[in-house]
């Protein structure tokens, strides 16, 4: 782009183009010159967007900032911390400033003196320690911490779903591209041997069946590229979506290297999945239920301080009153000892239901292990057989072309039939289209195995 200023005059050049405005120091001419140049910086931007090249870390990224599903995991961690920090404090001292005025009319119409006392103020520093709580509190920080470890895996869980949902939107985008590619110089192909059969038919040969059947195949290998640019605007639409951007923006991506022999992976990596470890944190917070429960049982200490002033008899507000609140100061000690011996059943209920809530928790682990499992070794297995079948069609590609290419000589020289001719093109654009989905599919198939082998 060029820009160019002079003396009442602006020109601004950008691809081969110019736009010239051209005016004195009117307000008009400045507000013209000023919208022109915003344009055409606009459209430059536009041109520099569309040739923009995403490679597929980009795009992660990109999907990993404008996802609207991750913030939700990520403040259930940040509230998750916030439980933790409570059940922490829930074992310390805590300090508070308390104070009541009771006020309590003679008899009648106050209750009795027989029954009540006449009032009562007070004022009174308070601390409060727990000492022995059976275990229900160091229950509740291990709770706490589970939550937050189980929080970290479910946001770890989105992650790694948005991360596989990306993987393969690219890979379907540059397999529907490929194939797009491949299927258009197979049409051009076939168009030069239509040219060919055509002029043997000007020629007076009879060969009008092997017009037909090249216009039939032509047609045909068009309806499959149509098929195929409906995919790739697909792709392209739900990777523009999860990078945040317009679904309609154009989109350019960057190649991926050809795949290559899987490396031996760890047998065990399956154990490492987001969805284990959200299962394991789940079965530590049932176990902390189950010993927060159990302490309902068991004997709680706690000592409490007291310091301030307090009175009593609130129903002359008068001097004498007053003087006896401030004379009144003092402090005491206390310890406070509970001992439950029966409830009816409530606690042992509750305690058998923190078992079945560990039994439930230690179930549902073992499933989540198996399904993990499960996936890890598909995609393993798949990606073995799927890398021979990629090593099988890169050989048998270029064989296939040549193939196609020998029947089409033969035919020039009369040695060969339309139908060989066909069926050669169609196994060489077969073979090269099958090589473009086994890559796809390997690539999605290595996004599976990472997905379920990364923690």
């Amino acid at each position: 782009m060029e820009l160019d200023f002079t003396r009442g005059s602006a020109r601004l050049a950008a691809g081969g183009g110019s736009i010239v405005a051209v005016g004195g120091r009117s307000r008009q001419a400045r507000i013209a010159l000023g919208l022109t140049l915003a344009a055409c910086l606009r459209g430059a931007g536009a041109l520099a967007a569309e040739d923009e090249v995403v490679t597929l870390e980009q795009a992660l990224r990109e999907a990993a900032a404008a996802n609207a599903r991750l913030p939700m995991p990520a403040l259930d961690i940040q509230i998750a911390d916030e439980h933790i920090k409570e059940a922490r404090a829930e074992r310390w001292l805590k300090a508070a400033v308390e104070g009541d005025f009771i006020y309590a009319p003679y008899y009648p119409p106050g209750y009795s003196p027989a029954i009540t006392n006449l009032g009562e103020a007070r004022l009174q520093a308070v601390i409060r320690q727990p000492l022995y709580a059976g275990g229900a509190l160091d229950a509740a920080v291990s709770r706490a911490d589970a939550n937050k470890d189980a929080a970290r895996a479910h946001y770890r869980i989105a992650e790694k779903d948005l991360e596989l949902e990306v993987r393969s939107r690219y890979a379907e985008l540059l397999e529907a591209r490929a194939e797009g590619e491949i299927r258009r110089a197979g049409i051009a192909e076939l168009d030069q041997y239509a040219a060919t059969v055509r002029n043997r038919q000007a020629a007076g040969q009879g060969v009008s069946a092997d017009v037909l059947k090249t216009e039939v195949r032509r047609s045909l290998e068009q309806l499959a590229l149509a098929e195929t640019e409906q995919r790739a605007d697909e792709a392209r639409i739900g990777l523009n979506d999860l990078m945040g951007r317009d679904p309609t923006r154009p989109l350019r991506i960057a190649e991926v290297s050809d795949p290559s022999a899987p490396s031996p992976d760890d047998a065990d990596a399956w154990t490492r999945a987001p969805e284990v470890a959200a299962a394991e944190a789940s079965t530590r917070v049932a176990e902390a239920d189950r010993l927060a429960a159990a302490a309902e049982r068991r004997l709680k200490l706690s000592f409490a301080a007291d310091a301030g002033w307090l009175t009593d008899d609130t129903t002359h507000l008068n001097s004498d009153f007053w003087n006896r609140l401030w004379r009144n100061g003092g402090y005491s000690l206390s310890l406070l000892l509970t001992f439950p011996i029966w409830d009816a059943g409530a606690a042992k209920a509750r305690i058998a239901q923190a078992n079945y809530g560990v039994r439930q928790a230690q179930l549902k682990l073992e499933s989540e292990k198996r399904d993990a499992r499960l996936t890890f070794e598909k995609a393993r297995s798949a990606l073995g057989h799927l890398f021979d079948q990629f090593e099988t069609l890169s050989h048998i590609v270029p064989s296939a072309n040549d193939s196609f290419l020998e029947s089409e000589s033969r035919y020039r020289g009369g040695t060969a039939t339309s139908l060989e001719v066909l069926d050669s093109h169609a196994a060489a654009l077969d073979a090269s289209v099958r090589r473009t989905d086994v890559i796809a599919r390997y690539r999605i198939a290595e996004a599976l195995l990472r997905r379920w082998s990364t923690p």
